[in-house]
């Protein structure tokens, strides 16, 4: 984006226009001098590409407002917002002394200006946050040095002016700004609070009292996001051995993935790290750093030891300090006065950043409004619980199907009772027993035939079976209709009668074995599909949730689940002598491939996280072989 200086010199009749200043990720801001005043300011330009959507107009009118009535030492003063011809202009106090990212980076930061940095952060958080206003992109870069050395935050509001309560973020996942701070709330769309900017400010102390940032750099923006979403800090211990304990405990603490485990305040944070400053430096500590806290009785006096601020009121007790409940740490001691200053002093070492350790984000200045979306509809977190859940519903429900059964064999038949005697029974009336090792026993009677043929029933199919000529009135016997070892158990069989080549009746029977149907290839095939089944399910689930595959590995986890489905009927039939439908196999095939369905549906979720989950934890792997946070910090 080019400020269009003429433009901008009709918007602004009142002001020496000056020169450009700075081109953040947010505007272009120039200096300028309001002549009837004589005052040097700063002038950022909310970029044309989104000054011209109607909506962005009236939010920055409302939070403009909203910052111009924060008066408060460590909060950058507006003056002024100016709208004009689709110029959104803020009109701010000029702050000469750089940012602090800008002195980290060249001079570097001991641990008490590092915590002094932080506890004028906190106390301009706590004015901004007392007129309702999040910053929502709190780091070094938007915090100032004015005139007389104190810190000042800028960039309050923007966030929101351009995407409202929306975090967005680019179509390829790059967030406004500066991921390397962002709070897991934000990454997962939730509702944002004073616990967000909390959490920001926690991880750029951790990064000035370290030179690293809690995470350390991924390979690309979604796996940064993904860490703060969902993976825990390196320990401030581990990364910056020399910062003492329990101000590494409050920092810690600012980190905490729940925002209910942060602080209840920026000046709740602000008490907490001061207290111990004082515990450990001297309740002195403050004056040398040369970074004056203005505007924080509270804070001030537990800085120095004290335990009423200046109006009189007890400054509330530092609270203690908790880490989440997969670390154990010692609780912060309670500020109190010092005759003499306690062990250790201050130090002097001074930490700079380490390398490229702060991954950048997309500057928008540089983009479109069509180019920004809803961080949700990027950074698809979605919890695998619910598809899981379907799938288990949906995979009882086939299992039931499978074992009950639907509807029963097609018994009846052409038969009249008291005409034909089956293996010593009637067929017309109930069930049979046959011994398969052996010719089944026959007598007809009643009936004009010459021949019969006993066969197997399987799934509405007949197998085999051979034609036998028979005597009617005369005891004859029929091959069995299949081997012993093929199949046995509970099943329906069909003899049939014929006359030279025409069949003349024919029954439906039900029938029991006398082997057991463990010894058959029939157990052996259902062992065999339940067993190639499990396999290729268990091979395409894992895959799934390794985030590995995509429709190959989702068609083979709805093919599989279906087989077991059938696996499971085939086993009841064979343990439990509940012989299988044609309605029963399809319905409980077709309930299972939506099990299958389902269990893809969440793997896939499961398996988006592990990919930046992976990326993450092997950069984090990397960065501790390299001794993470070892290096010498400047003297």
């Amino acid at each position: 984006m080019t400020a269009d200086t003429g433009r901008l010199r009709a918007a602004l009749p009142g002001y020496d226009l000056g020169s450009e200043v700075g081109r953040g990720g947010c505007g272009v801001v120039l200096s300028g001098v309001q002549r009837r005043l004589g005052r040097t300011v700063a002038i950022k330009q909310i970029p044309s590409q989104f000054a011209h959507d109607p909506t962005v107009r009236r939010r920055f009118v409302a939070e403009a407002r909203v910052m111009a009535a924060i008066d408060h030492p460590h909060v950058v003063r507006v003056f002024d917002y100016i709208e004009h011809e689709h110029l959104c202009l803020l009109i701010m106090e000029y702050l000469p002394g750089g940012t602090v990212a800008h002195r980290f980076a060249t001079q570097g930061f001991d641990a008490a200006t590092a915590v002094a940095v932080a506890l004028s952060c906190a106390a301009g958080l706590q004015a901004a946050h007392n007129h309702g206003v999040l910053h929502r992109d709190v780091k070094p870069s938007n915090l100032m040095f004015g005139a007389g050395g104190a810190i000042k935050l800028t960039d309050f509001g923007i966030a929101k002016i351009v995407g409202g309560d929306e975090t967005l973020v680019t179509k390829a996942g790059e967030i406004i700004g500066t991921p390397s701070y962002i709070a897991p709330e934000q990454v997962r769309g939730e509702e944002l609070s004073p616990a967000t900017d909390i959490y920001s400010l926690a991880t750029m102390l951790y990064q000035l009292l370290s030179g690293v940032l809690p995470f350390p750099p991924a390979a690309n923006h979604l796996a940064t996001l993904y860490a703060h979403a969902y993976e825990q800090p390196i320990p401030l211990s581990e990364a910056a051995p020399r910062v003492p304990e329990p101000i590494a405990s409050v920092v810690m603490r600012g980190l905490a993935t729940d925002p209910t485990q942060r602080f209840g305040s920026a000046e709740e944070f602000g008490i907490a790290l001061a207290a111990p400053a004082a515990h450990c430096w001297g309740s002195g500590w403050l004056a040398p750093v040369g970074i004056p806290v203005i505007g924080a009785d509270t804070i001030v006096a537990a800085a120095t030891g004290g335990s009423r601020n200046t109006t009189g009121r007890r400054a509330p007790s530092p609270p203690t300090v908790p880490m989440p409940a997969t670390r154990t740490i010692s609780q912060m001691p309670p500020p109190t006065r010092h005759a003499t200053p306690p062990s250790p002093p201050p130090p002097t070492a001074r930490m700079r950043p380490q390398g490229d350790v702060q991954a950048r984000g997309a500057r928008l200045i540089d983009l479109d409004r069509a180019d920004l979306v809803p961080i949700r509809e990027v950074v698809n977190i979605a919890s695998p619980r619910v598809p899981f859940a379907i799938a288990a519903v949906l995979a009882i429900g086939a299992c039931a199907v499978a074992l009950v059964g639907l509807g029963g064999p097609d018994a009846g038949g052409d038969l009249t009772p008291g005409t034909v005697t089956l293996a010593n029974a009637d067929p017309a009336t109930g069930p049979v027993d046959i011994d398969l090792s052996a010719p089944v026993p026959l007598r007809v009677d009643g009936v004009d035939a010459d021949a019969a043929r006993l066969s197997i029933v399987v799934l509405g199919t007949r197998i085999g079976g051979t034609t036998t000529p028979i005597e009617p009135g005369s005891p004859t016997t029929v091959p069995a209709p299949v081997n012993p070892y093929i199949v046995a158990g509970t099943g329906t069989a069909e003899l049939t009668l014929l006359r030279g080549e025409t069949e003349v009746a024919a029954q439906r029977v039900e029938f029991r074995t006398a082997q057991s149907a463990l010894t058959t290839a029939a157990a052996v095939g259902v062992a065999l599909l339940a067993l190639l089944a499990l396999a290729y399910l268990e091979s395409n689930l894992r895959a799934l949730r390794r985030g590995r595959g995509a429709f190959a590995n989702s068609a083979g986890l709805t093919v599989s689940a279906a087989a077991t489905a059938v696996a499971v009927a085939g086993a009841a039939w064979v343990l439990l002598g509940s012989q299988p439908t044609v309605p029963a196999l399809v319905v409980a095939a077709l309930v299972a491939a939506a099990a299958g369905v389902a269990a893809a549906a969440g793997a896939r979720r499961m398996g988006k996280r592990y990919r930046h989950r992976r990326g993450s934890r092997r950069m984090v792997a990397i960065v501790r072989d390299n001794s993470y946070g070892a290096t010498e910090p400047e003297q």
